[in-house]
């Protein structure tokens, strides 16, 4: 045990003195040997002989494990650099006129009251009128739809067939539009005013291809919602840490959504590439592999919705897994010419991750099959074991906790790859076996009016988990037989402990909460003063909330309103909201608003966008030179 302990103690003293630069550097020399070490010495531990069956698992933990050291070494190579982006605004270009951009809106099928809202929002933006216009990329073909174009004056762009998808939806905008720069932006995603405003002065730099935002969210993501927790969306650990790391590489992941790119640039790489239902990843790496920079701006710029329940969830993860291997498939990216060995590395993390989900499962596998089998799986003593593993999992602790910034946890990440890790590993094998699935649209329109249980997305989580109790009960026989080796029972047991916490997260938000709602109140932040008019009657009320269906307001006063009754939202001295009453309680109204006019839309629509803001706030201001 002399050399864990030992290990422990300077892993620790280099940890305490790790805000340094120096330090931080020894810490992350000193516990790649550790973990060369114990990944060395693991090989030692494979059963050789102990039949076929054990020799196979053993190998496959051993190869599981040493996929998860080469993604952790990824991660402590991406976070040990700093991003510090160059500010640059749209004085920078001088006396030229700022680029013309055209704002691309992709959809297929989404609600066109949804679409109502991203129109709305981008149409406001605070850029120069003249040197921007907005475009519905149609691949729905619909009428209606394009009867809305006209009525808000912006463009309608559709195509005879869909070849592509959202790629070929986008290609062929580009054979329609001619600014300098387009703005991809999907169905859901409103751009607040400053999203051209902050982004468009970096193309100052001749050799920038595109600048990406993060995707922000205003509503719940399925965990929020269902465990009622007040933690970071599960995906602002990659929009807004990861990518800035990737950054600091020139190796920012376009995300498909809330970006603005050159087109001559875009053109030049041939389009978007079409090999994939995931266009991001492909489109973004061509560029970078001509040499051409990519800037993150990291701000709140844009604001869309999660998937709400974990069969949407799966949907849309199952989605990005298939095309961004099928982006694997297509570019080898480690034999890429024109990326650069960090890009590569980046890219390389970005791979990991989701093969790392088989990883998952081979981890919550292993100590169930030896409870219910007696399978060796590792040929190790438990004591020799621990001396070797404990300053290995101690590395990898301190170095998260290090090097990763607030918005992900050891413990979240656990529960995060245990809920996910049986759907994205069945995408893998389909993919990997080329079995033909349907493309599936993630909704972010979905309402339900009670509570139930997603059995069937929740099912391979119930039979682990099934699994488990019964390992136990075998286990715990043959341990009262007195024929058990109570070390490795009592290793695989707490293994199993661990991976059960993670089991039950995922039942529990399965258990969907109602959704009433399918349209987002926005809570103002801070109250905003109104009058309401019945007939000739006024009074004075504040707006605490809103929505493009309705708002919620505080009355100042006591007033006899009636369910159903005609009341007219007064913005200001010359604007009237049409709307009826829906409830009053105790001096608080809820209005559903009625049809309005363009101009009471563009009012409603200005006022929620002006206070959009994520449902989880997270401190990570943009560092700038």
């Amino acid at each position: 045990m002399y050399y864990g302990i030992a290990m422990c103690t300077l892993l620790l003293l280099f940890f305490f003195f790790g805000k340094t630069t120096k330090y931080r550097q020894i810490l992350i020399v000193f516990n790649s040997v550790v973990c060369l070490a114990y990944i060395s010495w693991r090989i030692t531990a494979i059963p050789i002989h102990n039949g076929i069956v054990s020799f196979v698992l053993g190998v496959v933990l051993y190869l599981a494990e040493l996929l998860g050291l080469v993604a952790f070494f990824n991660f402590q190579y991406l976070f040990i650099g700093r991003y510090h982006l160059e500010k640059k605004t749209l004085e920078d270009f001088g006396d030229k006129p700022v680029p013309f951009v055209d704002v691309l809106i992709c959809t297929y099928n989404e609600p066109l009251s949804l679409l109502e809202m991203t129109i709305l929002g981008a149409k406001g933006m605070d850029y120069p009128k003249d040197r921007f216009k907005v475009h519905i990329c149609d691949d729905g073909k619909r009428p209606d739809l394009e009867a809305m174009c006209r009525k808000y004056g912006i463009g309608y762009i559709t195509r005879d067939g869909n070849e592509g998808a959202k790629a070929g939806n986008i290609n062929n905008a580009l054979g329609v539009i001619q600014g300098d720069l387009f703005a991809v932006l999907d169905a859901d995603m409103i751009p607040t005013k400053n999203f051209l405003k902050h982004t468009v002065g970096y193309f100052s730099n001749e050799n920038l291809a595109f600048v990406q935002t993060p995707q922000v969210y205003y509503n719940m993501d399925m965990y929020q919602y269902n465990l009622h927790r007040k933690i970071p969306n599960e995906q602002d650990f990659f929009m807004r840490d990861i990518q800035e790391a990737r950054a600091s590489r020139n190796a920012v992941l376009h995300v498909g959504t809330n970006a603005v790119f050159r087109r001559e640039y875009v053109l030049g790489i041939g389009g978007y590439p079409t090999c994939s239902i995931t266009e991001d990843m492909a489109v973004g790496m061509l560029l970078q592999a001509q040499g051409y920079d990519s800037v993150l701006v990291n701000e709140e710029l844009v604001y869309g919705l999660s998937a709400t329940t974990f069969v949407e969830l799966v949907k849309q993860r199952d989605r990005w897994c298939r095309g961004n291997i099928q982006v694997l498939k297509h570019y080898n990216f480690l034999f890429m010419k024109g990326l650069t060995f960090a890009q590569k590395i980046a890219y390389l993390d970005g791979a990991l991750y989701w093969f790392a989900n088989l990883q998952k499962m081979v981890f919550m596998l292993c100590p169930v099959i030896y409870l219910l089998t007696e399978t060796q799986i590792l040929n190790a003593d438990l004591l020799e074991l621990l001396n070797v593993y404990t300053p290995y999992l101690m590395g990898q602790l301190l170095m998260f906790h290090l090097l990763s910034p607030k918005t992900r946890s050891m413990k979240w990440a656990h529960y995060y790859e245990t809920i996910m890790a049986p759907h994205l590993s069945l995408s893998i094998i389909k993919e990997l076996l080329n079995l033909k699935i349907k493309f599936n649209v993630t909704s972010k329109e979905v309402t339900m009016d009670k509570k139930h249980f997603q059995a069937q997305i929740v099912l391979p989580h119930i039979v682990i988990f099934v699994l488990t109790l019964l390992a136990w009960f075998v286990a715990g026989i043959r341990v009262g037989r007195g024929d058990a080796h109570i070390g490795s029972y009592l290793l695989n047991f707490f293994w199993s402990v661990y991976n059960m916490m993670g089991i039950v997260i995922a039942l529990r938000v399965a258990w969907q909460k109602p959704i009433f709602r399918s349209f987002e109140r926005i809570h103002l932040k801070q109250p905003y003063p109104v009058l309401l008019r019945s007939k000739r009657r006024y009074i004075q009320a504040e707006m605490l909330d809103i929505s493009n269906q309705g708002s919620y307001l505080k009355l100042s006063r006591q007033a006899n309103f009636k369910e159903g009754q005609r009341i007219y939202l007064c913005l200001n001295e010359k604007l009237e909201v049409p709307a009826h009453l829906v409830r009053a309680q105790n001096g608080y109204v809820a209005l559903q608003f009625d049809k309005m006019s363009e101009q009471c839309k563009e009012s409603v629509m200005e006022l929620l966008v002006d206070n959009l803001a994520p449902h989880y706030k997270v401190a990570r201001p943009q560092k700038t030179l």
